[in-house]
């Protein structure tokens, strides 16, 4: 007979523990974000978000002046060259 032994109880345990923290942080952001989801499930209220983080960023794409991503391409490529005609002699 072949005796196959069993899992060990610590795994298991481990397993448990980590499944409780992660239950934990999940419970933990889903109170933070309680009062903003409600905010825009009520009646007649706008569905946005308040700004969080980069402001700007929101600002740019309301006003309609995100800057042209060909334009920074180019811009990119320019100083591309700079760098690598600034540095040829460096080697």
């Amino acid at each position: 007979m072949i005796n196959k032994k069993s899992g060990g109880g610590v795994g298991f345990v481990i397993v448990v523990v980590a499944l409780v923290v992660v239950m934990l942080l999940a419970a933990k952001a889903w109170n933070a974000m309680l009062p903003v989801a409600s905010q825009v499930l009520k009646p007649g209220t706008p569905g946005a978000v308040p700004d969080h983080g980069q402001t700007e960023v929101g600002d740019a794409i309301r006003s309609g002046t995100l800057p042209d991503l060909k334009q920074m391409n180019l811009n990119t490529d320019q100083h591309i060259k700079q760098v690598k005609e600034g540095t040829k002699g460096q080697d």
